[in-house]
């Protein structure tokens, strides 16, 4: 049986075949039985021949020829077959049957062939009249130095001559001319033009200062006068300079460089038109006035002395400044006339715009203070902004900006601590916006063994540094106003409450708990717990009504709880009422409103039967109230306890009338004013 062949070869065969066809219509030459069994096989490739390329083409791969680079011919031609007739090439045997019969020599490994490229990087799209032509198909393979054929290698007919695109013959007669030289303007043209463009690195022509050819006729710059002393006689006559020494004296100017002085420009001569003549340049006076000598006058070379008179004092420096971490004066009794004033004189309604940063100047800018700074935005606050009652009650609070607040005029807390904030940092202040719990509208004391509720943010509030560095919590909302009484429908009550300005940290913690431990800014540096917090006032604390006009502390009222007990056995058999002013230094007058009101207790007598209203004791500057009263006769449990002022006297103010006038009235006729009332129980 025949030799088995390579498919390769048979590849080789087959394009032999197309390439040498027969006639047209003649019969094929070879059959399979004139192929020889002994047939040799074809030679292997050399080791150095290059692997073929893969073509991603429908055209039929070259054939690769072996001949010189000079018979080579171009494009994908094969090399013509001279020494053979252009017979068709016998097919190679048939396979052998499969039966496993006859064995078989084994066929030779041939290499394998590289990895096929990518089609969709070399394909180009182009009209629907071409067709799509890659670029590894427009050259041959081993003929990169050959001329490119046009496209894919398309055949003019049936001789299979290919078209092939060659450069035209060079004609130095058919070159475009080139373009003429550009003619260089003259440099004065240039000049001109640079001049007219004012560059910077240009400079006009300047005329130099003419040279002197005789320097040394004018006279050298004279030497300086000794220096005079600090301590002056009692001589009421100036004292002279030394007299000016020549400058062409040998002694004095040994070694000395003359130096060429170039006088002042001259003036010009439009300046002297008209009839204006140059004036002449005053004369040099030719010696100065004689020094007055002193005997307490230094030598000319030593230096005057330090004056101590006007050398400026440390310690007095040192005073003046603030210390770090010190805590300002007492704010509630020092005196905000002037930042209240001054914010009472931009009302919101004249206001330009609303521009935070011109409110915020023209609130602060004359203070230096900035305590002062904060209480006139404060102030500003409780005449401009009211709080939203109606969207409070309504629960349609919505988020709002400063701007919206000046323009609108109404906020609840979360409004005015953002309008103070905004304003004090415009201002140069350090200001913060705190939220936490409060015991404001709606709060309810705890009860006895009531478990306190989970912490729950229902306010907000502000922290601003204000002089000597200290941290202040103040509450703009609390100190604006308060809400009226919802069965009077009320709404809301515009009065102005300072304390929430001056209050210190420590009250102020008392009612306000922020969400984070670090805004509390105690001044004991402790740090309260929220159930402290919450129990602080647990079953109630005195009712408050006014206290106000009175300059009574809010937390000097004893005893602290809203009930006391008539019939407590375990308690003292006699009761002390006791309150006191704000602070320990407050004056009524310069503080205040006035002079204080006589003080009364109004209590209920044994068994409730008996109202009689008793006067307090009080120290000489009436800072200080107290009363002690049995409990038994404070009433009947159930009744009430007050606190009284007499504010009309005979239909007079009563401000400044002494406890002795009022144990001694006869017929009188008076009104009170109601501070504070305790249950009984």
């Amino acid at each position: 049986m025949a030799e088995a062949q390579s498919i390769k070869s048979r590849i080789a065969a087959l394009n032999l075949e197309e390439v040498h066809a027969p006639a047209p219509g003649a019969k094929p030459t070879y059959n399979y039985e004139a192929v020889t069994s002994k047939k040799k096989p074809p030679p292997p490739p050399p080791s150095s021949r290059p692997p073929a390329y893969s073509r991603n083409t429908v055209n039929n791969p070259p054939v690769l020829s072996n001949a010189p680079t000079t018979a080579r011919q171009l494009g994908n031609q094969p090399v013509a077959v001279t020494a053979s007739p252009k017979l068709s090439p016998a097919l190679p045997p048939r396979l052998p049957p499969r039966n496993g019969s006859t064995p078989t020599p084994t066929p030779r490994q041939t290499p394998a062939l590289p990895p096929r490229k990518a089609s969709e990087s070399s394909v180009r799209r182009r009209e629907s009249t071409e067709s799509i032509s890659t670029i590894a198909s427009g050259i041959s393979t081993l003929s990169l130095g050959s001329a490119k054929t046009n496209g894919t290698g398309h055949s003019s007919g049936s001789n299979g001559t290919l078209y092939q695109v060659r450069a035209p013959a060079y004609d130095p007669s058919k070159l475009p001319p080139l373009p003429k030289m550009k003619v260089e303007e003259n440099r004065r043209s240039k000049a001109t033009l640079d001049a007219m463009r004012s560059k910077r690195d240009w400079v006009p022509n300047r005329e130099l200062p003419p040279v002197l050819k005789t320097p040394a006729e004018l006279p050298a710059r004279p030497s300086l006068p000794p220096r005079q002393s600090t301590v002056r006689d009692q001589s009421p006559h100036v004292p002279a300079l030394t007299q000016r020494h020549a400058s062409n004296d040998t002694s004095n100017t040994s070694g000395r460089i003359n130096r060429t002085i170039v006088p002042p420009p001259q003036r010009s001569a439009l300046n002297m038109g008209f009839n204006n003549k140059q004036e002449p340049a005053p004369a040099v006076p030719p010696n100065r006035p004689r020094p007055v000598t002193s005997d307490a006058a230094p030598s000319p070379g030593a230096p005057p002395p330090i004056p101590l008179s006007s050398r400026p004092n440390l310690d007095a420096i040192m005073a003046l400044k603030p210390k770090p971490g010190a805590v300002s004066g007492c704010l509630k009794c020092r005196d905000f006339s002037g930042p209240d004033n001054h914010a009472a004189r931009f009302p919101r309604t004249q206001l330009p715009s609303s521009d935070v940063g011109w409110l915020a100047h023209q609130l602060c800018s004359q203070f230096s203070s900035q305590t002062d700074k904060a209480r006139a935005i404060f102030t500003w606050l409780h005449y401009n902004v009211d709080y939203d009652t109606h969207s409070f009650f309504n629960g349609t609070i919505s988020p709002t900006t400063p701007e919206k607040t000046i323009t609108s005029g109404l906020a609840v807390c979360e409004g005015y601590a953002g309008l103070f904030a905004a304003l004090a940092l415009k201002a140069g202040l350090e200001a913060m916006v705190c939220s936490g719990a409060s015991k404001g509208f709606g709060h309810s004391p705890l009860e006895a063994g009531e478990a306190v509720p989970p912490f729950k943010s229902t306010h907000a509030w502000n922290a601003v540094k204000i002089d000597n560095g200290e941290w202040k919590l103040i509450d703009p909302c609390w100190g604006a106003g308060h809400i009226g009484c919802q069965i009077r429908n009320e709404g809301y009550v515009r009065s102005f409450n300072p304390l929430m300005f001056t209050m210190d940290n420590n009250e102020f913690g008392l009612k306000h708990y922020p969400g984070e431990s670090s805004h509390q800014f105690r001044t004991d540096n402790r740090l309260l717990a929220y159930e402290e917090f919450m129990r602080d006032d647990q079953g109630g604390r005195v009712q408050i009504y006014d206290l106000k006009p009175h300059g009574v502390g809010e937390r000097t009222l004893s005893p602290a709880q809203a009930t006391i007990r008539v019939n407590d056995p375990h308690g003292p058999s006699v009761v002390r009422i006791q309150f006191s002013t704000i602070c320990p230094h407050w004056d009524h007058v310069r503080h205040g409103t006035g002079k204080p009101y006589v003080m009364l207790l109004n209590i209920a007598g044994r068994d409730g039967r008996k109202s009689e209203y008793r006067t307090f004791n009080t120290d000489a500057a009436e800072r200080t109230w107290w009363l002690d009263v049995p409990r038994i006769e404070l009433g009947a449990p159930g009744q009430k306890i007050t606190v009284n002022a007499v504010t009309t006297y005979n239909d007079r103010d009563a401000r400044g009338m002494t406890y002795a006038a009022w144990n001694n009235k006869t017929a009188y006729s008076c009104k009170f004013g109601v501070l504070c009332a305790w249950e009984l129980a």
